[in-house]
């Protein structure tokens, strides 16, 4: 799980990421990031990391299912927590249906797109520690 400070947790910080982030699409995912301008002598890392908001529509499935997918995306961006740029941005990624039944190998290929295209992860460091499950 990602620590409290890298959570997006409130509605309105939902749908104010959703409409001013630029979006991101893979079959198996979207993903909204938007930078954050941090002001001068706050160094505070839950302010300057990236936060993180994982959602899935009722449109997917029920419960069971939203939460899979859920689980799948928040352990993909845990394993490349290391690889993250720790510049300030806040990121909301979507689960589309055909991530769950994507295999392991898929959902992290996803995750590393979207974070390399979205500006939170370097393109040489996607190619490093991608291990299999």
């Amino acid at each position: 799980m990602l620590p409290a400070g890298h959570r997006l947790r409130e509605n309105r910080e939902f749908r104010y990421i959703y409409a001013r982030a630029r979006s991101h699409v893979n079959p198996l995912a979207v993903a909204y990031v938007l930078k954050r301008r941090v002001p001068a002598g706050q160094a505070d890392s839950a302010i300057t990391g990236c936060r993180f908001g994982f959602v899935v529509s009722k449109k997917q499935g029920g419960a069971v299912v939203r939460n899979r997918i859920k689980r799948r995306i928040r352990e993909a961006v845990h394993d490349r927590w290391d690889l993250l740029h720790a510049a300030p941005c806040d990121v909301i990624i979507v689960g589309r249906k055909r991530l769950h039944d994507a295999s392991w190998e898929e959902v992290l290929r996803a995750i590393d797109d979207l974070m390399v295209r979205g500006g939170v992860m370097a393109q040489s460091d996607s190619q490093s520690g991608s291990g299999a499950r």
